[in-house]
């Protein structure tokens, strides 16, 4: 039986919608988010400081760029250029992976897109299936940076006229 679903991210958006439960609900939402421009800019861009890629841009010891230069962290500095590339390679391939666990399909996907950017047009955007966007925004969502404050909530009034869904 379908239910409805009250859905805030962040203070802007409110959304109610019909689902069998709260994962179908943030499926919906996430599904209905795909034409957002600055979510498809997160994802589709590929700037190490300032998208997607950002998240996967580092290792155990943290991200490779220092915050106000730009420039590698000295870690990386002190390794030639070939041995830098492979393992800043190695890296992001092991990042994007440990992302997307649980549909190892997406992970080539973006790994081959980053490829294609880096190797042979720049210019051209990534071209993700459907459901590779609703997967990573639903990811994106869960880390929590993305809409700061984020919640699903069923919406019940078989008892009262009213619901509350927010009080502070």
């Amino acid at each position: 039986m379908e239910n409805l679903y009250g859905v805030h991210a962040g203070s802007s958006t409110f959304v109610i919608v019909k689902a069998n439960s709260e994962q179908e609900a943030l499926d919906v939402f996430a599904k209905s988010q795909i034409n957002d421009e600055l979510l498809r800019e997160e994802i589709d861009s590929f700037i190490v400081n300032s998208s997607l890629l950002e998240k996967f841009y580092k290792d155990e010891h943290g991200h490779f760029l220092e915050d106000f230069t730009g420039d590698y962290n000295q870690r990386l500095l002190n390794m030639n250029d070939v041995d830098r590339e492979n393992y800043i390679q190695f890296h992001i391939e092991k990042n994007v992976r440990e992302f997307w666990k649980d549909t190892p399909e997406h992970a080539e996907s973006y790994l081959k897109a980053i490829k294609e950017y880096t190797e042979i047009n720049a210019e051209t955007l990534p071209s993700f299936s459907e459901e590779f966007y609703i997967e990573t925004i639903k990811l994106i969502i869960r880390d929590g940076k993305w809409f700061g404050d984020f919640g699903i909530v069923k919406i019940e009034l078989s008892e009262k006229d009213y619901q509350v869904i927010y009080e502070e």
